[in-house]
């Protein structure tokens, strides 16, 4: 993928706000594990913000349109200081009149008061612009503006701080302001993540999460719903060349997700984790047992999320190996069709409204 592109696609900017925040080895890292470092860690990956009652009643009475279930890429939090960071990434800035100003808005009051409200006993939240760097300038402007609109309706927003990613002598560089430093107690504007950046760089080994909802270009989806293929067939081979002939093995969706994106499928939000499930589940498991169930009848199980193998002889496994093992050995990529709420995710829903 071409550079310009990656510094604005919402995927690989997300993925890279988790790598800097993932504890990696010193010296051997794959970005630089920058708020790791700044000793902070992942609270929730899009989830949405709940605003108090009181911050509902005020929104109410300012007439203003502002979103009511602001959801932030990334939530970092530190109890040193109770302090936490609230991530947005774009794909640029934008003006305070444009399709982006109830979302901004709504970010705006999430990182302010009712953050420490909803998140107690976290104090101060500092929101966080992350978008390429020549656009750093025209964002903080909107930010500004639209906080000074809310603060006229008598509203309280946050801080704001706007970070900007660049490639610079084929460096990966992420640079911040005096607000970040402020935050942090921090004297650095700047930092290099990753060396030997090319122009045709493959984000597909710094994937760790990934949702449809993300990825606006049906290309670049494609993409990412084939590297996640991609990191699921090796967690099921690593399992599975594993497993001794006799012995039966179960695993669950979301065990597989846990290995996949590292433990960070646990905090992201519950709509995103049923997207993700739904889609391995019916792209990778349900196309594997529907390929095998006739082929090893009884070796090759699936009851609702969870797959169990267990074979009964040596050629089984080496067939089945083989078979998965083969790359040409194409997985679909659609979209499942979405599954008819239960009544436990529509009350879930209801509540958040």
């Amino acid at each position: 993928m071409k550079t310009e592109l990656l510094l604005q696609d919402p995927v690989f900017q997300l993925n890279i706000l988790l790598w800097m925040a993932k504890e990696q080895p010193p010296g051997h890292f794959r970005v630089r594990p920058l708020f790791h470092e700044l000793r902070f860690s992942v609270m929730y990956i899009e989830q949405p913000f709940r605003f108090p009652e009181s911050s509902i009643r005020d929104i109410d009475a300012s007439g203003m349109d502002i979103s009511r279930q602001p959801e932030p890429e990334l939530i970092l939090s530190r109890m040193e200081g109770n302090k936490a960071f609230y991530f947005e990434a774009k794909a640029g800035s934008f003006s305070p009149e444009s399709s982006n100003r109830k979302q901004a808005l709504g970010h705006l009051l999430a990182a302010g008061p009712a953050f420490s409200e909803v998140y107690a006993p976290l104090t101060t939240c500092l929101l966080c612009y992350v978008l390429p760097a020549g656009e750093r300038g025209l964002m903080a402007d909107c930010l500004a503006d639209l906080s000074t609109e809310l603060s006229a309706k008598g509203l309280e927003p946050s801080r704001y701080s706007v970070h900007g990613l660049s490639v610079e002598d084929s460096q990966l560089v992420y640079a911040w302001d005096q607000a970040f430093c402020d935050h942090v107690d921090n004297i650095e504007q700047r930092a290099v993540l990753i060396n030997h950046v090319e122009n045709d760089t493959d984000p597909a080994p710094l994937l760790l999460v990934f949702s449809d909802e993300d990825c606006p270009n049906c290309e670049t989806r494609d993409f990412y719903r084939r590297a996640l293929i991609e990191q699921v067939r090796a967690s099921l081979l690593c399992d599975l060349h594993s497993l001794d002939v006799g012995v039966h093995l179960s695993m669950t969706v979301d065990d597989v997700l846990v290995n996949t994106t590292e433990g960070l499928f646990n905090f992201l939000g519950r709509q995103r984790q049923k997207s993700l499930r739904r889609f391995v589940r019916e792209n990778v498991l349900c196309h594997l047992y529907d390929h095998w169930k006739e082929k090893q009848p009884g070796a090759i199980t699936l009851d609702g999320n969870e797959l169990t193998v267990q074979w009964n002889a040596g050629d089984q496994k080496e067939e089945f190996l083989d078979w998965l093992e083969d790359r040409r050995r194409a997985f679909p990529l659609s979209r499942p069709p979405e599954e008819q709420p239960t009544l436990f995710d529509k009350d879930g829903e209801d509540a958040m409204m």
